[in-house]
């Protein structure tokens, strides 16, 4: 048995006092654990909970000012950004109650009231679509893109709706159930009532606005559901904005061009950024958000980087408190930010109006002269064997419907004025909906620049060049400004078949008998140009590689870019070996279609020949195979091709050596190489801007320029840049991209060639005669006829018009050109020059009339 203590009595103070002390102990554990809990709040986490309370109960926006003006020379504005007030609805997340939907839905219906007093429209839609025509309720997701496309965008608007494709396959099942849901229809147990008796109409409309917000719900931003209302209907919405939950004004900024259609391919305009890719990449880093507006054309384009208000560098700020909600409840602090930069032209309103005035008419005016002619008996006598030869289905009559009209300042290479036909309103392109719609597909191509964006034979207007590349090479061609040349008839240096050589224009060629430069500009005599054309590149070839005309091109400007701060400019072309065929790049690298049509033509031709041997030919080593032809071809002369062109057949296609040796294989073969040969027959035709050659017409104003004094400019279309406050930031200074020394003791030969153009005896005299000025005594010019093949034929009616002129003819100050594509002949585009240059002149004279001045101290009072 064990033995027990006797246990311990303890008294009941001393029992009450241990209590206390225990829970004296608990409170100073507890005190000390929240002091150390505080101080870990305050003093060790303090700056870290702070940053994250702020991160979390505040919002730093950013503030953007408004986007740059765009002004002429003589500060006319031609793009400016006003103040526009966009009607804007939010409901946050946990606002879904059906009491919530009754508010919202009555809201938008009260909006969509005012709207219609004022003849607003909803800049948000629905895919719901009710088709007249069926009865059936269907959902358009737009057109133009993928099978793909469309389904991953119905996926996303059925997930951000909860209308699963399984339980609301119907579109109509889709649409009465929204209906309900917003209450716009009763519920189906009747516990619900519609808030109003709606039409379908307005009921889309209304779905149209729940539906912009649940694509965008989780942004945590107000979605913008009208555009641009007038301020009284502001005024009516701001007064009534406690019972229009959910709706807000906001103050944004509308691009406004108050010049309309004038100058619109230079001056271009705005509109959403388009591309994800680069907004991502590039866009995004620099400042801007995806609903930013950017230039997406002209020089909203091509200066953006000084016109936007959006970069990172200009923007303001509000910092802003927000409850749970997402929603600002206080605003803390703001930071101004600054406006765009305004972009100055060189362009000037005066003239540009006048120049589009002008080619509009000229345009109009050999349209009409072409139709007439198009149903005259004997245009259709003499035409009669080409147009039975011709597609009309496939290849339809090409009249004038575009033109173009240039001027620049040949003192610094300034463009005063880039006219073209037709025109389109810029407003309505940032406006979108039907309007911008029929500018987008009119077949003119209405939003190219016609300038800087097309490229046309030049004809005769090249001539100049010509004249000048044998001119300044006469140690090498043996020309001189004494020598005289004949019209011989049919040029035979470089072919011996006469009924391919070419010959002159006219059918009387004794009178272009003994032509000097002057003679033969005036006369425009292609037998002429043939000759020095010829003595550049000899009469066996002997200085092709010099390649002297095409250099000469080259320093005038006419195989590069102008510089024009546009985009999208093209390089001009002039023929040599490199642009016809060059070897050393892929036939989709060529500068011309020339290399794959003969490369399908080689193409088809071995595979009709392989097939009548029972031959079919893998296509890669096909292709492989008509490659090393082409560029064997290039790098021996044709006397050897046949002999050369056997051993590639046999290595890449397998040819029996009998194959190989069939006149009806090698002979069609010779003849497809030879069409991307250069020689001396395509060198002549670029002697007088026939050929491959190909110029775009602001290549030609500076290559007209280069004409008045030598100084061939790089194009410039930007005067200024100016800041908000007024201060210049960047004056483009003009810069010369050559100067044609070695041309100066000539251009008095090229000015009096060009003179006799227009004086009693030159190609555009008559289009002069009831002019209000003396032609000859005030300006200079060449025309231009570029003949025009389509569909294998070619019709007069079809060729390119230029007109090229300098005026004051004694001191030139302005170079103007003149194109209209299919314009029929270059005198024929004479009409909008002499209308412009008329009224230069007549600006002009009124600068130098006598003006009478008040005498002294009579204009005090």
């Amino acid at each position: 048995m064990k033995r027990r203590g006797k246990k311990k009595t303890v008294s009941p103070e001393k029992r009450s006092a241990r209590r206390f002390a225990a829970f004296g102990l608990a409170v100073l554990i507890s005190f000390g654990y929240m002091a150390y809990g505080a101080y870990n709040l305050q003093i060790i986490k303090g700056e870290e909970y702070a940053e994250s309370a702020n991160a979390s109960g505040t919002k730093t926006i950013p503030v953007k000012g408004m986007r740059g003006m765009i002004v002429d020379a003589n500060s006319v504005i031609l793009a400016k950004s006003e103040i526009s007030y966009d009607l804007q609805f939010q409901r946050v997340s946990d606002e879904n109650s059906s009491a919530d939907y009754a508010e919202f839905t009555l809201a938008i219906l009260e909006v969509l009231k005012i709207l219609d007093q004022f003849g607003c429209q909803l800049s948000v839609s629905c895919p719901l679509v009710h088709n007249p025509e069926t009865g059936l309720w269907e959902l358009d997701f737009g057109s133009g893109v993928s099978e793909s496309v469309l389904a991953t965008r119905e996926r996303q608007w059925r997930s951000n709706h909860y209308l699963t494709s399984a339980s609301y396959a119907d579109p109509e099942d889709c649409y009465v159930l929204l209906c309900q849901r917003y209450r716009l229809a009763d519920s189906p147990d009747g516990s619900l009532r519609a808030v109003a008796v709606v039409s379908e109409e307005d009921s889309l409309r209304v779905l149209a606005v729940y539906n912009e917000m649940q694509m965008n719900l989780f942004n945590s931003v107000p979605v913008t559901i009208a555009k641009d209302i007038p301020y009284d209907a502001v005024t009516i919405i701001e007064a009534n904005s406690l019972a229009l939950r959910g709706m807000s004004i906001s103050v944004g900024e509308k691009r406004v061009y108050p010049q309309g259609n004038l100058a619109c391919t230079v001056i271009g305009y705005t509109g959403a950024i388009q591309n994800a890719a680069r907004f991502y990449s590039e866009l995004q880093g620099q400042g801007y958000a995806l609903n930013d507006k950017i230039g997406l054309d002209g020089v909203e384009w091509s200066m953006e980087s000084w016109l936007t208000a959006c970069i990172k560098e200009r923007q303001g700020s509000w910092v802003v408190e927000r409850d749970s909600n997402g929603k600002i409840t206080r605003y803390l602090n703001y930071t101004a930010p600054q406006d765009g930069n305004t972009v100055k032209l060189t362009l000037d309103v005066n003239m540009q109006r006048v120049a589009e005035t002008a080619i509009a008419a000229n345009v109009n005016a050999v349209r009409t002269l072409q139709e007439d002619t198009l149903s005259s008996g004997s245009w259709l006598e003499a035409n009669s064997a080409k147009s039975a030869n011709r597609d009309w289905v496939r290849y339809p009559i090409q009249l004038a419907d575009t033109g173009v009209l240039l001027v620049m300042d040949v003192e610094t290479g300034n463009l005063l004025a880039s006219a073209q036909y037709p025109t389109y309103d810029l407003n309505a392109m940032v406006a979108g909906g039907a309007s911008a719609r029929e500018i987008v597909l009119d077949e003119r191509n209405l939003l190219m620049n016609y300038a800087t964006q097309t490229r046309a034979e030049p004809g005769s207007i090249f001539k100049m060049c010509t004249g000048l590349a044998a001119l300044t090479n006469s140690a090498v061609t043996g020309f001189t400004v004494d020598t005289r040349i004949s019209d011989g008839g049919k040029f035979t240096v470089y072919t011996t078949n006469e009924n391919e050589a070419p010959t002159c224009w006219t059918n009387y060629p004794q009178n272009h008998r003994d032509q000097t430069i002057v003679q033969g500009l005036s006369n425009s005599c292609n037998f002429f140009f043939y000759s020095l054309a010829s003595f550049l590149y000899g009469q066996n070839g002997e200085h092709a590689s010099d390649q002297l005309l095409y250099k000469y091109a080259a320093k005038m400007g006419l195989t590069s870019k102008t510089g024009i701060e546009l985009p999208g400019e093209l390089r001009s072309i002039v023929g040599n070996q490199q642009n016809l065929y060059d070897t050393t790049v892929s036939l989709s690298e060529q500068v011309t279609d020339t290399p794959i049509i003969v490369a399908n033509s080689i193409k088809t031709h071995l595979i009709n020949y392989g097939a009548s041997y029972g031959i079919q030919y893998d296509t890669a080593r096909l292709d492989r195979a008509i490659k090393q032809l082409m560029d064997m071809a290039i790098e021996t002369g044709s006397d050897y091709w046949v002999t050369n062109a056997r051993p590639i057949l046999m290595s890449e296609l397998n040819m029996s050596r009998t194959m190989v040796m069939q006149r009806a294989l090698m002979s069609d073969l010779w003849i497809y190489l030879n069409t991307i040969k250069w020689g001396g027959s395509q060198e002549i035709q670029v002697g007088i801007g026939q050929s491959i050659t190909l110029l775009t017409p602001v290549a030609v104003v500076r290559y007209l320029g280069a004409l008045a004094k030598g100084n061939v400019w790089n194009v410039n279309i930007i005067d200024s840049i100016i800041s908000p406050d007024g201060e210049i930031l960047s004056a483009k200074e003009p810069s010369l991209f050559n100067y044609l020394e070695d041309a100066l003791p000539y251009l008095p030969y090229i000015h009096a060639g060009m003179e006799g153009v227009v004086d009693d005896g030159g190609t555009a005299v008559r289009y002069f005669r009831n002019w209000k000025y003396t032609a000859s005594e005030w300006i200079m010019g060449k025309t231009g006829t570029s003949q025009v093949t389509i569909g294998g034929i070619k019709l007069d009616l079809e060729n390119n018009a230029w007109f090229i002129c300098l005026a004051p003819q004694n001191d030139p100050k302005i170079a103007v050109v003149s194109f209209i594509p299919n314009g029929y002949a270059g005198a024929h585009a004479t009409q909008a020059a002499r209308d412009f240059i008329g009224w230069y002149l007549d600006e002009m004279n009124k600068g130098e009339e006598n003006l009478v001045l008040p005498g002294g101290n009579q204009l005090t009072p």
